[in-house]
């Protein structure tokens, strides 16, 4: 398992992947549905879990496959994943395979560089976290940018975009058949199908007149937009969210958020509050699990109850972290009406 002391330098943000769901407790297993078939001659067995990381397979490695392609019915791109490193066997997997699964990468691959390992996967567009078994060690690749995941593991991705999917050959031919669908018969045939008539003299046409195009019509004239600009006055509706639930200012302020655009979603890696989690200590709850990095200097509110705000906020000094909570009651103006 990658540990914090092996990292060469500090990890970046946890990107998002899509349609990916986590298990509790697993730091790189996702959930993974099992009824599609899998051809086993192309992939080889499952990937070892995170408690051992060793490889449990008997298989032969060079029996397997030269293509991974994953069974999702969804447009695939072949996409070189390469390991410029040191070690003998090497595999590629990461959420495109579910992390249940490692593709081998060869020597004699399709890469150019020198003794690189290398091998081409179908991948669907996205971005997709990735990780290298290196001879029974799980790393990442120091030519690939690397990132940390919502279970805080170090671990490389890749973006593979939808401009590259590859467009099939038929769509073509198929459009060039149905303008020239007379294109295969002989000469004979195209020439009694147009009709066994002789050839008649063309009456004289007439000289056409030369006609100008229309000129274009100038295009309207463009209103500036006003300049906007920022200021501290909050919206009085915002200001009436405050107000009893039987007022009507707060009726009507309600009736307005509920036509309002929905607001982003916050991040994964900041709704694990390590408030709300397990102590490892149950006699002393005042000691805490060691926070992921990326909540620290970020300040945490939680829902009016009981008239009282609670807001946290955690730091974190050389080894050590502190988080500090204030409460504060909520107080009516008596200056509104």
């Amino acid at each position: 398992m990658v540990t914090a002391a092996n990292f060469s330098r500090p990890p970046r943000l946890p990107l998002p992947i899509e349609e990916e769901t986590h298990l509790p407790g697993s730091p790189i297993l996702s959930a993974q549905n099992y009824s599609s078939p899998i051809d086993h001659d192309e992939v080889e067995g499952n990937l070892p879990r995170h408690a051992s990381m060793l490889s449990t397979t008997t298989a032969d490695d060079e029996d397997l496959g030269d293509e991974f392609k994953p069974a999702t019915g969804r447009p695939t791109v072949p996409t070189l994943i390469e390991w410029e490193g040191d070690g003998e066997r090497v595999y590629a997997t990461g959420t495109f395979a579910g992390w249940n699964r490692k593709y081998r990468l060869h020597r004699n691959g399709p890469s150019k560089k020198k003794d690189a390992l290398s091998a081409y996967i179908h991948i669907t567009p996205g971005t997709h976290h990735l990780a290298f078994l290196v001879d029974n060690d799980m790393r990442t690749s120091d030519k690939l940018p690397t990132a940390v995941d919502y279970t805080n593991i170090l671990v490389n991705y890749i973006e593979v975009s939808y401009d590259d999917i590859p467009q099939p050959a038929t769509d073509a031919a198929g459009q060039s058949e149905k303008q020239h669908p007379d294109s295969d018969k002989p000469v004979e045939d195209r020439a009694k199908s147009a009709g066994a008539h002789p050839p008649q003299g063309m009456p004289h046409a007439p000289e056409l007149a030369t006609l100008k195009a229309p000129l274009p019509e100038p295009a309207p004239p463009k209103v500036p937009e006003p300049t906007k600009r920022y200021h501290q006055n909050i919206p009085r509706y915002l200001l009436d969210l405050d107000a009893p639930e039987e007022s009507s200012r707060f009726r009507r302020a309600n009736e307005t958020t509920n036509n309002l655009p929905t607001p982003p979603t916050l991040p994964g890696f900041l709704g694990k509050s390590i408030l709300n989690g397990t102590t490892p200590h149950k006699d002393d709850s005042s000691v805490l699990i060691m926070p992921n990095h990326t909540v620290l200097n970020h300040l945490a509110t939680s829902s009016i109850k009981d008239n009282i705000l609670a807001t946290s906020a955690t730091t974190r000094y050389k080894q050590k972290f502190l988080t500090t909570i204030m409460y504060k009651p909520k107080e009516e103006d008596p200056n509104r009406h």
